[in-house]
């Protein structure tokens, strides 16, 4: 327990909860990188001073430490994917470990005694960790009551998990750890550079965007090298997020014009060429979008006009979990932005209740692709893309 005190204590674990918990707005690419190196040097640091010896207990630790940093801000939803990204590295290590054992084991049958008896040993040592008493993935009773069969005790599950962490194993984790990072840097270039996704905006289209999206206007900057398009950008009223991107898509000086948001219908009803471009704060397992205020009601006028939906994130914005309303992942901000601080309310207003959603949820019906760094997405096939990121048992952290 107070080795992770210790931990839970270094200037860098803090500074990023800071940064969580004040709601600073940061760029979930950068958010993603910053965390994955955080682990990074909590791995290599708790594999050094011998605070962690198993690979249960090094999952354990992630985990641990992977929940405080996710539920500062749950809808921060980048925080929470690499974590389960470096999860899903470890679990590979694991699975990888235990094939070559189990093969070792198979040509020399006498190292299978001592196996369960160094298995056994670790659980009891890992059992002893105050901390790890919270959770439900340790079952020495189990395994102490199936010693009358020697084979079907090694197949349990643990047994891999509980290994000791060679430095072969180490060094193989943190090196997948430093290539999620490199993957993670270049997320920004990889979507800009890609053929498919430079071809989704042709000369003469009309763009209409909202909110803030860097990655947007990385698309839009990269394609005014070679066409001609018009951008709308809606106000995204209350919290006028839309200011931010206006200022960005100046600076490659686009044909940008700034709408209200009910003037999205008569866009859309103007123009025959109107192709919708957003930013996304998380992509959901079933296809399903969580992003910005304001989404939800250009995703419905798009499908009554029969216009194209097009959501550009990163593989960091993958989330392994589902949504079917608006009130799950959201965040609710103050009635002030909408009446102003100085507002003279009159009467009693115990009884009314102010809802003022920061997010969006957006089915995927009404979405037509999504554009990542791995390519175009179609979101009723999004699921398949997830086994390859993301272990089943680490959907939940």
């Amino acid at each position: 327990m107070e080795y992770i005190k210790q931990i839970e204590n270094i200037d860098k674990f803090r500074e990023i909860k800071r940064k969580l918990r004040r709601k600073k707005d940061i760029n979930s690419t950068e958010a993603s990188e910053e965390i994955a190196q955080l682990f990074y040097n909590l791995i290599q640091d708790s594999i050094k001073n011998k605070g962690i010896k198993t690979h249960s207990q090094l999952i354990l630790l992630v985990k641990y430490l992977g929940k405080i940093l996710s539920t500062v801000d749950p809808v921060q939803f980048c925080i929470g994917n690499t974590i389960k990204k470096i999860l899903h590295i470890i679990r590979e290590e694991i699975n990888q470990s235990t094939k070559e054992e189990q093969n070792n084991i198979q040509n020399n049958p006498e190292l299978l005694g001592n196996k369960i008896k160094e298995a056994k040993k670790n659980l009891k040592d890992l059992k002893s960790f105050e901390f790890f008493k919270d959770f439900d993935s340790l079952d020495l009773e189990r395994v102490e009551s199936e010693n009358s069969s020697t084979e079907r005790l090694y197949e349990f599950k643990k047994l891999g998990s509980d290994a000791p962490i060679t430095e072969e194993n180490i060094n193989s984790i943190l090196e997948e750890i430093s290539n999620l990072i490199s993957e993670i840097n270049s997320i920004s270039e990889t979507i800009t550079k890609q053929k498919e996704i430079k071809d989704l905006i042709s000369d003469g289209d009309i763009i209409l965007t909202s909110n803030y999206s860097e990655q947007v206007a990385k698309i839009l900057a990269e394609n005014k090298k070679t066409k001609n398009f018009k951008v709308f950008v809606c106000e995204s009223a209350p919290k006028l997020r839309e200011k931010s991107q206006v200022d960005e898509l100046k600076k490659i000086k686009l044909d940008l014009t700034v709408i209200e948001d009910d003037d999205i219908y008569s866009v859309m009803k103007k123009y025959t060429k109107v192709k919708v471009l957003l930013g996304a704060k998380g992509i959901l397992v079933n296809g399903g979008l969580i992003t910005y205020g304001g989404a939800y009601n250009i995703c419905l006028l798009a499908k009554m006009f029969s216009n194209p939906v097009i959501i550009v994130g990163g593989t960091t914005k993958l989330t392994p979990m589902y949504s079917f309303k608006h009130e799950l992942y959201n965040e609710y901000l103050s009635p002030d932005l909408i009446f102003g601080k100085n507002m003279d309310y009159k009467g009693d207003i115990s009884n009314i209740q102010f809802n003022n959603p920061s997010l969006d949820y957006v089915p995927p019906n009404l979405i037509s692709m999504y554009a990542t760094d791995i390519g175009i997405l179609n979101p009723n096939y999004l699921y398949k893309n997830f086994n390859d990121m993301y272990d089943l048992e680490d959907y939940e952290i």
